[in-house]
């Protein structure tokens, strides 16, 4: 899908459709245009290129290429690879999703496969206000939409912390169940995948900030590093929740081991119990006549009387100590 937003230096802002219509907009000095191509056909990524001079190696990265943020410096124009955490399958868990970006002083290139709420958004507000966006520049649009990706960054990080708090309190439980153990690696895996993000794009905006490009007003310079702040402050949550983590499977593995040790104690106790008992058995059935009149009915009922007195005997000491 084919949108591009035109700013001309009279004041007047355009919603075209066409490359043709682009080109002839952009033929004009003064005018500033963003094109934004979401799963785009081959016809349609070839058209920027031959409009605004953009690296075949740099267009085929767009689609394909490594899955990592980096940004490439041409002579011409900037290409930044950005990802975003979008498409929310379930409560707390994300998807990463590519934005690919060609900044010149002029236009602003915006390529993505899948429909991403942060470009839906800056478009949306692009449309009703553009003075505020394209009217300052195509700079300003794409610090808008590393902003939009950024604040997501810090929602996920609140998902993942919501998540982290209902492990936690579980972990507490002496009756922790054993699926604890693959929520909390499935956690660790996301805030693994979180941090390499939001560290890799901290450091591509550092030449956004520091006024390495012309074409990046330095007025922007101030909010491309609140941007910033905002992704260390993702990173130094991650780090936090990596330690309540740790804590998590301390918590887990203790209450493990405590009802394990009452398992144990039980069992020791019925043990305690049944030694007693087992040696007296074992000894009356000797078939030797060691008891008082073994060949007299009544013996046996001595013996059991006898085993019966020492387990309710037992019995009440393990009470009395508070053991049982």
């Amino acid at each position: 899908m084919f949108v591009a937003f035109i700013a001309s230096g009279d004041g007047s802002f355009h919603t075209l459709d066409s490359i043709a219509a682009v080109r002839e907009a952009h033929a004009r000095p003064d005018a500033r245009v963003w094109i934004d191509l979401e799963a785009p056909d081959e016809p349609e990524l070839l058209a920027p290129r031959d409009l605004f001079h953009l690296d075949d190696e740099a267009l085929d990265d767009c689609i394909h290429g490594e899955p990592w943020p980096r940004i490439d410096d041409f002579d011409t124009h900037i290409f930044l690879v950005l990802y975003g955490l979008f498409g929310l399958k379930e409560v707390g868990e994300v998807e990463p999703h590519k934005l690919a970006i060609f900044c010149g002083p002029r236009f602003l290139v915006t390529i993505h496969r899948q429909p991403l709420l942060t470009v839906r958004q800056v478009k949306a507000h692009c449309g009703r206000h553009p003075e505020v966006l394209i009217g300052r520049g195509v700079d300003a649009v794409l610090c808008a939409l590393i902003d939009a990706m950024v604040a997501n960054y810090l929602r996920v990080a609140d998902r993942y912390e919501e998540r982290l708090d209902a492990l936690e309190e579980r972990s507490f439980r002496p009756d922790v169940d054993a699926g604890l153990l693959p929520e909390l690696a499935d956690l660790r895996r996301d805030l693994i995948q979180l941090r390499r993000l939001a560290t890799a794009q901290r450091e591509l905006l550092r030449p956004l900030m520091t006024g390495e490009y012309d074409f990046i007003s330095e007025a922007l310079s101030q909010r491309f590093q609140h941007v910033r702040d905002h992704l260390s402050q993702v990173i130094e949550a991650v780090n936090g929740m990596r330690e309540v983590m740790s804590g998590v499977y301390q918590n887990y593995h203790s209450a493990l081991a405590g009802r394990t040790n009452e398992i144990m104690k039980v069992l020791t106790i019925y043990a305690g119990i049944l030694l007693p008992l087992t040696v007296i058995a074992g000894i009356y059935g000797m078939n030797l006549p060691l008891w008082p009149a073994p060949e007299s009915p009544w013996s046996f009922w001595v013996v059991m009387g006898i085993m019966i007195g020492i387990t309710l005997l037992m019995y009440a000491q393990f009470r009395r100590r508070k053991w049982l």
